[in-house]
């Protein structure tokens, strides 16, 4: 089977309480992966939060010879940003090449790359989303 190189496409899926918008893109190396799921019953929206991570400590740590990873969380906690940073599925989606996670009015976005052959990788990313929206279902609207 042949692929194109590089390129790009998106889609829309309804779920139960939530309409997932879902774009890729990718080139030779790189599959750039963003969902951005909107929950449809909620009646607040969220208060916008981010979690990246930090490349500022990061450097800071490869200057002292001590190799460790950073995170950054910008934004207002709120008890859907605790279920972000509680959520088993948080960690694993975190070891996305710049990925960001993160709430933005009624939208839970995810935005991180995988290399291009990693096949299970990509189809994880797709799988911890699902986990955390049902995260955060749980939670009383």
């Amino acid at each position: 089977m042949k692929t194109f190189h590089k390129g790009e496409i998106s889609f829309v899926e309804n779920r139960d309480n939530w309409t997932v918008n879902i774009e890729v893109g990718w080139n030779r190396r790189m599959t750039k992966t963003t969902i951005k799921s909107r929950k449809l019953d909620l009646m607040v929206v969220f208060i916008s939060c981010k979690l990246s991570k930090s490349n500022l400590l990061i450097n800071f740590s490869y200057f002292f010879f001590h190799r460790s990873e950073a995170y950054s969380f910008s934004g207002t906690k709120s008890e859907y940003s605790e279920v972000i940073l509680s959520s088993k599925a948080t960690i694993p989606l975190m070891e996305s090449k710049n990925y960001e996670i993160g709430l933005d009015g009624k939208h839970l976005f995810f935005s991180g790359g995988t290399r291009r052959k990693d096949i299970s990788s990509l189809s994880n990313i797709f799988k911890l989303n699902e986990v955390l929206m049902k995260d955060i279902d749980k939670l009383k609207p």
